[in-house]
């Protein structure tokens, strides 16, 4: 019965070079895997020296609250004139001193008449009739009707006139407040067209910086990637260098049955 020859194994070895550079891949990888990754911190730019001024600036807007406050508690003071507490402040302080004169002098008027018709009474013969006594009752209504009348007169024309005071006096007040709370806002208004624009400035400012911030984080984060990146192209590289082969060879001998040897190959009998 045939057997097989022992096997022949052929081993292709390859160039020292390409050995040399596999290990000093390995040690360099082992070497960058123990060192620590830097890792880089973005820098964000702080407020502009303009946009620090604007907020100083800020700080004076309440300077202007005083005239808006100012001008409508003017202005209010003029509404209330139109009130009749309002109107109560402009009556002629000497209204009432008139009055009462008026009413005396008429009184002393209708007492001179009422002694002259008596008189003419008692001069006809007529005086303590009943015609005497009518006549004397219309004349005392018509002196009452006409005290009233003119009474009422001077109180109208001190009303009048003191309701065109307060008129004068609300329009006047209230145009003043108006122009006190537009001088507030005005000031306001000027104020804060400053801030904006220094905040305009500033913020231009500040973006140019932070792109200048952002640029040397994009560099820092490429500088930090740039080792791996050459050791994963070395890497990509290293597959290119010939590898270590082996080959194993059977040779049957002559004469031999093929399957006999492999039984004998495996410790068989047959």
């Amino acid at each position: 019965m045939a057997s097989y020859l022992d096997p022949k194994t052929t081993v292709t070895y390859e160039q020292p070079y390409a050995d040399a550079m596999r290990r000093g891949f390995m040690e360099s990888a082992f070497g960058m895997a123990k060192q620590p990754m830097p890792v880089p911190v973005q820098q964000v730019a702080g407020l502009d020296p303009y946009e620090m001024r604007a907020r100083t600036l800020a700080g004076g807007l309440g300077g202007f609250t005083p005239y808006i406050q100012q001008g409508g508690q003017m202005m209010q003071q003029g509404a209330n004139y139109y009130t009749p507490s309002g109107i109560s402040q402009f009556y002629n302080p000497y209204e009432q001193d008139v009055v009462q004169q008026s009413i005396r002098d008429m009184q002393e008027a209708n007492a001179q008449q009422s002694m002259r018709n008596r008189d003419r009474a008692v001069s006809s013969g007529a005086f303590g009739g009943s015609r005497g006594r009518l006549m004397e009752q219309e004349r005392e209504r018509a002196f009452g009707r006409g005290m009233m009348e003119g009474i009422g007169g001077l109180r109208s024309q001190g009303f009048g006139q003191a309701m065109q005071g307060a008129q004068t006096a609300a329009r006047g007040l209230g145009g003043l407040g108006q122009q006190f709370g537009q001088l507030g806002m005005t000031g306001q208004q000027g104020l804060m067209n400053q801030i904006n624009a220094f905040n305009q400035m500033g913020g231009v400012g500040r973006g140019i910086q932070d792109q200048m911030y952002g640029a040397q984080f994009d560099a820092a984060n490429r500088m930090a990637m740039e080792p791996w990146q050459r050791m994963s192209a070395l890497q990509s590289m290293m597959g290119m260098l010939p590898k270590t082969a082996a080959k194993t060879e059977f040779g049957a001998a002559a004469g031999t049955d093929p399957i006999a040897g492999i039984m004998a190959l495996l410790g068989l009998r047959v």
